[in-house]
């Protein structure tokens, strides 16, 4: 059966309306991964998306009347109230939100380094904030970032308070693991590290989790219950008896002014 000339353009019609409506909507998504807490005009926008101002200009229009972005008076665009609401119900870790970016930014403050927050995501360590140094050589610890549970200080926090029976169904059967740039580490010595964190009441690394850096985390409770780790992640050149102290000082105080003890 032959097709009509009318119905093949009708369907070409709609099949260059159904293109167009999957490149707005792509555009759509690139702006609001553009948002951030600061706020970006829309040129910044525009620049983050990789698209054309005007374009820019009429999504965010749309985005803004059904309130999944907001415009404020200094006309830098941020996340509005029904994306806000949106990832509040969907996210996990909302609750602890509001903690790990106070926490973060007062551990920064304290030692001017990189700080991050972290929790358990299965098998992985996942950072969930970050406040980054003004330093000029920094390391950066970006918000999303995953890595396995078992390297780094963060990592040794989280499992060090954790139970034996998580700890065991985590590394599983692993008798060994690899450290880039260094010996294998065994399950053993591992478990050794996370006595010895228990104890001292900190974790620490030196490159583990990545080449060029070392870390030093402190855990915190929420009634009694670890939540997450709070770490400092320091460039190597700022390795030292001196930096190391104060690092540890900061970090376990920060942690424990942001811990909520067990009221008796």
């Amino acid at each position: 059966m032959k097709m009509g000339f009318r119905q093949m353009e009708n369907e070409d019609k709609l099949g260059s309306e159904d293109k167009s409506g999957v490149r707005s909507v792509a555009r759509a998504l690139a702006l609001l991964s553009a948002l951030d807490r600061k706020g970006k005009n829309l040129s910044e926008m525009a620049a983050a998306a990789n698209i054309s101002v005007s374009t820019a200009s009429r999504l965010l229009g749309t985005l803004v009347a059904h309130g999944f972005v907001a415009q404020g008076s200094n006309n830098r665009y941020v996340a509005g109230l029904a994306l806000t609401t949106l990832l509040h119900e969907t996210d996990r870790w909302a609750p602890l939100r509001m903690l790990a970016a106070e926490s973060t930014t007062a551990l920064r403050a304290e030692l001017d380094e990189t700080s991050a927050f972290f929790v358990r995501f299965g098998d992985d360590r996942l950072c969930i904030d970050s406040a980054e140094s003004s330093q000029l050589v920094r390391r950066v610890r970006l918000t999303g970032e995953k890595g396995k549970i078992y390297r780094g200080s963060a990592g040794k926090v989280l499992l060090a308070y954790s139970t034996d029976e998580a700890v065991d169904d985590i590394l599983g059967d692993m008798q060994s693991f690899e450290i880039p740039g260094q010996r294998d580490r065994t399950v053993e010595e591992l478990k050794a590290e996370l006595a010895q964190t228990r104890t001292q009441g900190y974790g620490f690394s030196h490159h583990e989790s990545t080449g060029g850096s070392w870390s030093v985390a402190a855990p915190v409770f929420i009634r009694g219950n670890l939540v997450g780790a709070l770490a400092a992640v320091i460039p190597d050149h700022r390795f030292g008896e001196e930096a190391l102290t104060a690092a540890i000082e900061a970090t376990k105080r920060v942690a424990a002014e942001f811990s909520e003890t067990p009221r008796k």
